[in-house]
């Protein structure tokens, strides 16, 4: 283990050893091993300075930072640290319900056609369905996707074409989620600053709000949206189904 003397461990970390000082005064630093006169720090204080220096860098206040350094110590969670329990909540309860169940391979079979090992890995793979212990019982993620996916079948598509299409619609769905959060939380950093926690009742009333408006407009602009793109994509494709059976048509009349 490396070994550091306050000098040392300043320069390291890129601060200055006042710095060290005040924070190992507030707390937010270990005390470090005496040797006679000398105080020996390790890489453990090291880590620790660089994280407090990257939480002041976020606008986090000294306070914020040995609250959530002791909360941790004593085990607790994030949520618990900052007394953001009902906060919580609100942000992580899901957004979907989907109504799932285990069914046999021949179940899906009969919904889905004839499912060799390589659709059946793939369904796994999508997210579709999820192996269990009971060798040929799987658990389906969302009955509604499964019904959805019968419902193409039966109108003669290919459920590995259909599959290949839902992992690329559920990557830029992904990625416009993240967009979506990333502008939720540069609102809260206009609005309120940086490293901007709620600390009374109404400040959480605020932020929960914003959490709750964000959801409904998301939602509402995402349906808004994939039906402009749908019927855009649509009249596209009927655009160039009519020129290319337009040449065909005229390659079939010049060589009668």
């Amino acid at each position: 283990m490396t070994e550091y003397r306050i000098d040392d461990l300043a320069r390291q970390a890129g601060t200055t050893t006042r710095n060290v000082r005040v924070y190992q005064e507030n707390g937010l630093l270990p005390r470090p091993q005496r040797r006679g006169r000398v105080a020996i720090y390790t890489d453990r204080h090291l880590r620790q300075l660089q994280a407090i220096i990257r939480l002041l860098g976020e606008g986090f206040t000294v306070k914020h930072i040995l609250k959530f350094l002791t909360g941790l110590q004593r085990g607790e969670d994030l949520l618990e640290v900052l007394d953001l329990a009902d906060l919580g909540e609100l942000v992580t309860a899901p957004w979907s319900h989907p109504v799932t169940k285990t069914m046999t391979r021949e179940q899906l079979e009969a919904q889905l056609g004839q499912l060799d090992a390589p659709l059946l890995q793939r369904l796994i793979a999508s997210g579709v369905i999820e192996t269990t212990d009971a060798g040929n019982v799987y658990r389906v993620t969302d009955t509604d996707q499964i019904s959805d996916l019968a419902t193409l079948i039966s109108r003669g598509m290919p459920l590995q074409a259909m599959l290949q299409t839902v992992t690329a619609v559920d990557k830029k769905l992904d990625e416009a989620a993240e967009l979506l959060t990333r502008s939720g939380h540069a609102e809260v950093v206009r609005q309120r600053g940086p490293g901007w926690l709620p600390a009374k009742d109404d400040e959480l009333a605020w932020a929960a709000d914003l959490v709750a408006a964000m959801r409904r407009v998301a939602r509402r602009s995402a349906h808004a949206s994939l039906d402009r793109a749908l019927d855009a994509a649509v009249r596209a494709e009927l655009r160039q189904y009519r020129q290319h059976s337009d040449e065909h048509e005229a390659v079939s009349t010049s060589t009668e």
